[in-house]
């Protein structure tokens, strides 16, 4: 995938690189991106169920990734956003307490979960840590109101208009999404005309980012990962 020329600790900034985040953070200096937004593995073991279209298992899911999260609140300037479930709030006690929690109302109709014992599921969260420079444009409301997609690219799949009006709190220039999925992060980046760093681990799922991201720029998107599309040694 080509970038824009930049760089971010070393990577090609405006990229998302194919491969295990976890084999890159590390790459990246504290305060060389401005914002983290991600939608990382919930621990649920997904699978996709009375769909148009189904979805192989997401890599990933057997657990919340609770110490790359932790490694990723240190990383930008202005502060995290990492969606997950109200479950993980229990089930993880080693996940760093929020300052905030951010509610998506996304109006899914049935949803999902015990459908005899539960309540129908219409919200899903994000965990909010601010940043050691953190400052809003103004203070948001803690609740987003955002039709849900039907996941067209991804099982889990935000809509573009959620990650915008996220992004929009802030004055910044750079986005990390280490969990990339369909490339929403990134198309909502490019449609402020900002900069963004994402990783993607499933080659489906890079194959349909790489796809909408070059729809978005007018041109087709190499699909070999571009110069960090291979492994990386981080002894």
């Amino acid at each position: 995938m080509l970038g824009c020329g930049r760089e971010i600790g070393g990577l090609p900034c405006c990229t998302v690189i194919h491969g295990d985040c976890n084999d890159y953070l590390w790459l990246l200096p504290k305060g060389c991106v401005d914002l983290v937004v991600t939608d990382p593995p919930y621990g649920l073991n997904f699978v996709s169920g009375h769909r148009k279209v189904e979805y192989a298992p997401i890599v990933g899911d057997d657990l919340l990734p609770i110490e790359t999260i932790k490694a990723l609140i240190e990383l930008p300037r202005l502060g995290s956003y990492v969606w997950c479930r109200w479950d993980n709030l229990w089930e993880h006690g080693s996940l760093p307490i929020p300052k905030s929690l951010i509610t998506w109302i996304k109006n899914n109709g049935t949803g999902s979960g015990d459908v005899r014992h539960e309540h129908n599921r219409q919200t899903e969260v994000a965990l909010f840590y601010p940043g050691p420079e953190h400052v809003f444009k103004s203070r948001p409301f803690d609740i987003i109101d955002a039709r849900r997609t039907g996941n067209p690219g991804h099982p889990t799949q935000k809509p573009v208009e959620l990650i915008t009006a996220m992004l929009k709190w802030y004055d910044f220039e750079t986005v990390l999404d280490p969990y990339m999925g369909s490339g929403t992060t990134a198309e909502a980046a490019m449609q402020l005309g900002k900069h963004f760093l994402g990783f993607e681990i499933d080659a489906t799922h890079y194959a349909t980012l790489s796809g909408r991201i070059g729809s978005f720029r007018g041109r087709p998107e190499p699909m070999d990962g571009g110069l960090w599309g291979g492994e990386v040694n981080n002894q």
